[in-house]
């Protein structure tokens, strides 16, 4: 997801799964560098050095800045990102009604579209 809340790839996983799995498959999307401002579960050198071996992703966590200016920095696109989830869990959560695997990821792709275009100014909410 960018700064400004659009999202750029979508990872869905089972609930029993660790979040940094999804992490790592998404380092893989990325051509070129790509920047991750991750919350406190992804901090360690290990990961972050697996994250940039896999996919060229930084990832880094308010922890690992010292400058308080960068952390209000950390802190405010995080608050967008989180905003931005939660604006699309409260939207779609009671209007997905789906019988199968496939039919449940088809849905949420198409609510996903949607909110692209509405952020984009294409289609109004």
């Amino acid at each position: 997801m960018t700064s400004t809340g659009q999202l750029l790839c979508v990872v869905l996983l089972p609930g029993n799964w660790d979040d940094r799995e999804g992490a790592r498959a998404l380092a893989q999307f990325p051509e070129g560098e790509a920047l991750c401002l991750a919350d406190w579960g992804y901090s360690g050198a290990e990961f972050r050095a697996e994250m940039w071996a896999e996919g060229e992703m930084l990832v880094i966590t308010r922890a690992d800045l010292t400058d308080p200016r960068q952390r209000a920095l950390h802190s405010s696109v995080r608050e967008r990102v989180e905003t931005t989830f939660s604006q699309l869990w409260t939207r779609f959560v009671t209007r997905i009604y789906a019988r199968s695997w496939h039919g449940l990821w088809n849905t949420l792709k198409l609510k996903m579209l949607e909110c692209k275009l509405c952020h984009a100014g294409i289609i109004s909410a």
